[in-house]
């Protein structure tokens, strides 16, 4: 595709050499915001990781891991959309600082070139480099998806470079030819065109089986109303204490990605291989159908702080995942079991926890098919290790005879992961002004299938410790509710809760960050009496 530009471009006066860069690296910032948009539609449409995700994975799994919880503890809930954000704003520099070397020959030639360029160093370097194979050949979608993907969105940087700089040039001096009105809509619809076939073709064939549009059983419609939970029972239903039933609306969602998978259950299969003797592949119907057990069970994730809320409990249903390996036939050589995710996340476990008689493979979640963000279709849930392990939207179960290293393991978490003892107080809250005398404390406290022995309260530094009531966790597997009936005079407290596990271990004192094994210390409430 050539225009009377190019061969204008000898013949016209050209801008000084300083204008020219700043009009190529203002055309490169457009250019990659345009760029930007199209990733977007791609992703929208085919459901697939997109390149900014697939940058910023493996950004983040080369990140020492005590400097991402560092950050994390800063910023909490906004990390990933900062994190993202910059990433964003890193491409439309590097797309700026593109435009500047386009702008000393800005002809057609050379934006093809660049766009080539552009192809094969993310595709076989950069992508490499990131962890995810020569043209994601590492990644579930596969090399060629991410090879048309790179080929499409460079082509239109590419696109709208060459137009845009044309554009701003002849604004600039207006004795350079423009590129014709006809061909610019021509392009714009080539490109269009070209973004939306792909991403709908993917999705509608292949995509399909990995990352399509999210359908969940007619019986219960995504995002309904959960079921009515019941209320704690007294007397451990303070006003302001956690249920004992988290409802599925407030349960933490954590995860490594920007935008979390959309699984078709009509094209979801979960497939169980590696050292067995009967290698097996389910369909959503077929696992539905297999013998169901269900249970309580509650799930930290490992980035928790003392006092944090990343904790949850719900009543779960699903099988057995012991009674599906030995289905399977596990081999007496296996030394792990390893799961992968529709997300390309992958994680393992000892085979000794796997086939724990009470790990599951989760459908339901409080009495509903489990919702897109809880890993629809199909989650793990592994007693005693934090959530991290108990992989969302699974799709394979590998048993292998070495040791194996997940997606936060590679970055120095713990792979063990064990649930520390946690203990929190949830009324008062911190910093109230409460009137001296009889005051109720509450909260929850878990130690993953240990269970909690007692909770104690202190008010003095820990001078002294007053015992709490506990009640019985719903199963081995569940946080418990405590309550404290104490007396406060005129002053300001320091309320400080610990617990004693199951096994009369009592809770570590020492304050530990979340990285890498999980927090540790005491929650405090600071509340002024008068």
């Amino acid at each position: 595709m050539t225009d009377t530009l190019e061969a204008a471009t000898d013949q016209s006066p050209r801008l000084p050499d300083y204008n020219a860069r700043r009009l190529g690296f203002t055309a490169g910032v457009i250019a990659a915001a345009v760029m930007l948009l199209a990733i977007a539609v791609l992703r929208l449409l085919s459901g697939v990781q997109s390149l900014p995700e697939v940058v910023a994975e493996g950004v983040l799994v080369n990140l020492p891991g005590a400097l991402f919880s560092a950050v994390l503890d800063s910023l909490q809930h906004a990390a990933k959309q900062l994190f993202y954000l910059a990433i964003a704003i890193g491409m439309l520099i590097v797309g700026g600082l593109l435009g500047r070397w386009f702008a000393a020959a800005p002809t057609w030639q050379r934006a093809c070139k660049m766009v080539i360029g552009l192809w094969v160093v993310f595709g076989v370097v950069i992508y490499t480099l990131l962890g995810a194979g020569i043209f994601g050949s590492a990644l579930s979608a596969g090399p060629v998806w991410h090879g048309l993907s790179l080929l499409l969105i460079f082509g239109v940087y590419g696109l709208a470079l060459w137009h845009t700089y044309a554009w701003l040039a002849h604004r600039a001096m207006p004795q350079l030819p423009d590129t014709s009105r006809r061909i610019f809509l021509r392009n714009a619809a080539v490109a269009m065109v070209a973004t939306v076939g792909l991403g709908s073709l993917w999705r509608l064939t292949i995509g399909g089986t990995v990352a399509g549009g999210t359908q969940v059983p007619t019986r219960v419609a995504a995002g309904g109303s959960t079921p009515a939970l019941p209320p704690n029972p007294p007397p451990f239903d303070l006003k302001g204490i956690s249920p004992e039933i988290t409802d599925v609306n407030d349960f933490y969602t954590v995860s490594k990605n920007f935008i979390d998978p959309s699984v078709d259950a009509g094209g979801w299969k979960l497939t169980v291989d590696g050292l067995v003797d009967n290698p097996m592949t389910l369909n959503y119907d077929q696992l539905t159908a297999l013998p169901p057990t269900e249970g309580y069970y509650t799930l930290m994730c490992i980035s928790n702080e003392i006092g944090g809320d990343l904790w949850g409990n719900a009543m779960w249903r699903g099988v057995s995942l012991k009674w599906l390996l030995e289905q399977a036939g596990v081999h007496a050589d296996g030394y792990k079991a390893v799961f992968s995710a529709a997300d390309d996340y992958k994680d393992s476990v000892m085979l000794a926890n796997a086939l724990n008689p009470d790990a599951l493979l989760a459908w339901e979640m409080n009495g509903q098919p489990l919702r897109k963000e809880h890993g629809y279709p199909a989650r793990l849930l592994i007693p005693g290790i934090y959530g991290m392990k108990n992989v969302k939207w699974l799709t394979g179960i590998s048993i292998v005879a070495n040791d194996f290293k997940g997606f936060w393991q590679n970055q120095g978490w713990d792979d063990a992961a064990p649930y520390q003892t946690e203990s929190r107080i949830d009324v008062p809250h911190g910093r109230d002004t409460l009137s001296a005398g009889p005051l109720s404390v509450g909260g929850v406290a878990f130690a993953g299938n240990r269970g909690i022995q007692s909770v104690e309260v202190s008010t003095d530094g820990e001078q002294t410790w007053q015992a709490a009531q506990v009640k019985p966790g719903l199963s081995s597997n569940t946080w418990q509710l405590w309550r404290a009936d104490i007396t406060v005079n005129n002053a300001v407290h320091d309320l400080r809760v610990r617990a004693t596990d199951g096994t009369g271990k009592l809770q570590t004192r020492q304050s530990a960050d979340p990285f890498p094994s999980g927090a540790t210390g005491y929650d405090t409430v600071r509340i002024a009496v008068s």
